[in-house]
């Protein structure tokens, strides 16, 4: 086993996104890939296909893997084990993303799914102006927001907010939220990608309505 050095910088991974940007190579000196959309960088990430990697090319989830509770700790490694549990990425939102909601892990569980369920907390590094969408408006419970969905009016029943540099949002499974354009930010979640759209603004994209509605939390 090789020595496990102090620091160990990794390079991240970079995602096009039908909404993305370039701005995380004009704010932060990313080294995008050229006539692309980024909308994610994941930055520290053992997902697979997604992974960020050190200077020789190992990937995080390599590194877990050969280190590992010196590494993550023995409590992290024995409930864990190879698979590390948090997801840190920076998104660009040069367009709304679509209204979403992520199950939990019990969700995740039952279902069978690959991925955990998904907590995410996100701290905003710029905004132009602009807005998250994060839970439902006053009044609105399951029959509400079913019927909102069937006259195409889902962005019209959830409650958005204005967001500056340094709000912070922490987003349990369950919350109906939505990033929307002119938002820079830094999100720590766990390592899942499973995502249940709701509306997408006409984009043609899969929608996960069923999935959704099984997952949203009308109590919060």
């Amino acid at each position: 086993m090789d020595t496990l050095p102090e620091v160990i910088p990794l390079t991240p991974y970079y995602r096009e996104m039908v909404w993305g940007g370039r701005r995380l190579a004009a704010l932060y000196g990313k080294a995008l890939p050229d006539d692309v959309l980024i909308g994610e960088s994941f930055e520290l990430s053992a997902y697979e296909g997604r992974e960020s990697r050190t200077a020789d090319g190992r990937s995080l989830r390599e590194l877990v893997e050969t280190h590992r509770g010196d590494l993550v700790g023995t409590a992290v490694w024995a409930r864990y084990g190879g698979r590390f549990p948090l997801l840190i990425k920076l998104l660009d939102a040069q367009q709304d993303l679509s209204i979403q909601v992520h199950p939990d892990d019990e969700y995740a569980r039952r279902n069978g799914l690959v991925d955990s369920g998904k907590m995410e907390a996100w701290y905003v590094l710029q905004s132009d102006g602009g807005r998250v969408a994060c839970g439902l408006a006053e009044g609105v419970g399951r029959a509400e927001f079913v019927a909102a969905h069937a006259a195409n009016r889902v962005a019209e029943v959830v409650r958005f907010y204005p967001v500056a540099q340094g709000d912070v949002l922490f987003l349990p499974p369950g919350t109906v939220h939505a990033l929307c354009q002119g938002v820079v930010l830094y999100e720590v979640q766990q390592t899942s990608d499973l995502t249940f759209r709701i509306y997408d603004y006409g984009r043609p994209r899969e929608l996960h309505w069923e999935q959704a509605l099984e997952v949203i939390d009308f109590a919060q």
